[in-house]
């Protein structure tokens, strides 16, 4: 179930994108399935390789903004944060990976103002409801530190 989705922002609970999962010899995930293909409009079988990448830091933190409207998902991961959202209509993504001289940008689609970068607040837990950049947010999960 997609909740935000880049190529069908105004109804993603519409896109069907399931998969089979089988682990190679690397470690990596190789996900098959079949999915509707945008440019032709007919479903078409696909391949993805998932794997999991090395991140420095420590913490994690996942936040989904409230309301049905103006979706976001924040997340950071050690030193690297990620979000993305539909917003006003138009989908907004950005991904960053801190240095020591403070947040470097890595990809950005839309508005970086729409994504604000998440440090989260030691007193947030899993299930909690904060305030945060102007709107309130349910923390999806966190490290227990």
């Amino acid at each position: 179930m997609h909740v935000v989705d880049s190529r069908v922002p105004t109804d993603p609970l519409s896109v069907q994108d399931e998969g089979l999962f089988r682990t190679l010899e690397n470690g990596d995930e190789l996900e098959t399935g079949e999915m509707l293909n945008p440019d032709t409009g007919r479903y078409s079988s696909y391949e993805e390789v998932w794997r999991t990448l090395p991140t420095s830091g420590s913490g994690f933190v996942l936040l989904e903004s409230k309301g049905e409207r103006n979706k976001i998902f924040l997340g950071r991961i050690g030193d690297v944060f990620q979000g993305i959202g539909y917003v006003n209509g138009l989908i907004h993504a950005r991904r960053l990976v801190k240095t020591p001289n403070g947040w470097e940008e890595k990809f950005l689609v839309g508005d970086a103002k729409v994504i604000p970068i998440v440090e989260e607040k030691e007193e947030w837990k899993a299930g909690d409801e904060v305030n945060f950049a102007g709107r309130v947010w349910k923390v999806l999960d966190k490290d227990s530190r």
